[in-house]
C-alpha cells in the first residue's frame, strides 16, 4: 500500500510523537480511511520526512509515533516564484496544481490592465497546492499569496537575482540564454492572463532590469506559458535532470 504523505505544525511535534488535527486529519480518518498500525510520512515543513506509524486516533487529532527521519531531497536550487495575472475560470489552479508539481515554490496572483478575472479563491488554491506538494513528495508547502496588483508586485521584485517575463510580442532572447541563470538564487518569472500585458508593463519590468524574452514563434494559452517556462527554467537551472 502507498504510504501517504501529511503536513503538520511544528509545535505538534513532541521529539517522539507527532499530533495532526484539522483538514489533515480529517482527510486521513474520512476520506483516507487510516487506522491504528498505518505508516504515513508526515511534514512540518523543514525539509525532512518523519517516518511515523499511527498509534491513536483521536476525537480531534491523530498520534503518530516517530519511527525515523530523513532529509527530503525535493528541495530546488533555486527559489522561483511565479507570478502570475490571474486568468478566467478555474485555469489558475491547473496552474498551480502543475507549477507546484515542477518545484515552484511561491505563486502570487495579480490584477494587470488585461486581466479580464477578479473571482480569486485563496482558500481553494492553497489546498490545491499542498495536495500538489504531497503528489510530488515535496517536503515544504509551496506559499500561495493574495491577488495583488501589477504596481503592487512591482515592489516585491527588489530582492531577486532575476526577473523573467515572456512577453507575447517579443521576438527575440530565450530562457537558456539569460545569463547568470544557472548561479541565480530567487528568480521571479512572470505570466500575463489572457490578454497579455500592456507595453507600459512590460517597460516597466524592463526598467527593474527584468528579461522580456519569446516562448517561441507562436502565442501560448496563459496556462501553457506558466508551465513551459517554469519547465524551462527548472531544465536550465539543472532541476529536470538526473542526479
Amino acid at each position: 500500500m502507498e504510504i501517504k504523505r501529511f503536513f503538520a505544525e511544528k509545535e505538534d511535534y513532541d521529539g517522539n510523537n507527532i499530533k495532526i488535527y484539522g483538514e489533515e486529519f480529517a482527510h486521513m480518518t474520512k476520506v483516507l480511511r487510516h487506522k491504528v498500525g498505518y505508516r504515513i510520512i508526515v511534514n512540518l515543513d523543514d525539509g525532512k520526512d518523519y517516518e511515523c506509524t499511527l498509534t491513536e486516533i483521536k476525537p480531534d487529532c491523530a498520534v503518530a509515533k516517530v519511527d525515523s527521519i530523513k532529509e527530503n531531497e525535493c528541495k530546488t536550487k533555486a527559489e522561483v516564484t511565479l507570478f502570475q495575472a490571474l486568468p478566467k475560470g478555474d485555469k489558475f489552479d491547473f496552474i498551480v496544481q502543475k507549477c507546484v508539481e515542477l518545484g515552484v515554490e511561491k505563486i502570487v496572483p495579480f490584477l494587470s490592465r488585461y486581466t479580464n478575472e477578479s473571482k480569486f479563491n485563496i482558500v481553494r488554491s492553497r489546498k490545491i497546492a499542498i495536495e500538489a506538494c504531497k503528489q510530488c513528495g515535496r517536503s515544504r508547502k509551496a506559499e500561495v499569496a493574495e491577488l495583488n496588483n501589477f504596481d503592487g508586485i512591482l515592489g516585491q521584485l527588489d530582492g531577486y537575482d532575476l526577473i523573467v517575463m515572456p512577453y507575447e510580442n517579443a521576438t527575440t532572447g530565450r530562457v537558456g540564454d539569460i545569463k547568470g541563470l544557472k548561479d541565480a538564487k530567487k528568480i521571479a518569472l512572470i505570466i500575463g492572463s489572457e490578454g497579455g500585458f500592456c507595453p507600459e508593463e512590460v517597460d516597466k519590468i524592463r526598467d527593474l532590469g527584468g528579461e522580456i524574452l519569446s516562448l517561441g514563434k507562436r502565442i501560448l494559452r496563459c496556462e501553457t506559458a506558466s508551465i513551459v517556462a517554469s519547465s524551462l527554467i527548472m531544465y536550465e537551472i539543472g532541476e529536470l535532470q538526473g542526479n
